[in-house]
């Protein structure tokens, strides 16, 4: 009979956040196993490479913050949300520092072009209900979601933060 996994996919994804929190893109596998204190072989069971961890990693932090910002779009005055929206990008990078540094490992666009196999899908649809709320918000807001409000909305609620 197998022996219980003494890690779960979860510790090493936080292993890897600590660690990219604090050494960013650069972050090894090696580094990851001493911040979980276990074997490199345990990592490696359960992910293929250095590339997996950390785009697993970024996924994770993608729908942390992305559940953040779903809590926010519950109001029923559109302004109140996108100003809600606006504040959260700079309070969620304060607060959740590491989380946040996760975040800038890949670019969407980037990734959906080079993605380890296995993931495709998931990357490929991760931003499909933010864009669905974005454009309801936005229809809400200007009675209309066409490409210019939406732009609007978008430098109002992630740009401008910055």
């Amino acid at each position: 009979m197998p022996r219980a996994p003494k890690f779960s996919d979860d510790d090493v994804l936080d292993a890897a956040l600590a660690c990219v929190g604090r050494t960013g893109h650069e972050v090894s596998v090696q580094d990851v196993a001493a911040q979980l204190a276990g074997p490199v072989g345990s990592i490696y069971h359960r992910f293929r490479s250095r590339e997996e961890i950390l785009v697993r990693l970024w996924l994770r932090s993608v729908r942390r913050f992305q559940a953040g910002v779903f809590e926010l779009d519950a109001g029923d005055d559109p302004n109140a949300v996108l100003l809600d929206m606006a504040e959260y990008v700079p309070w969620y990078c304060r607060s959740q520092l590491a989380e946040a540094r996760a975040l800038t490992l890949y670019r969407h666009e980037a990734l959906l072009a080079e993605c380890p196999t296995g993931l495709e899908a998931e990357v490929a649809t991760l931003n499909d209900e933010l864009v669905a709320r974005t454009r309801d918000l936005t229809r809400r807001r200007f009675g209309t979601a066409d490409r210019a409000h939406l732009e609007l909305v978008g430098v109002a609620t992630r740009t401008l933060p910055y």
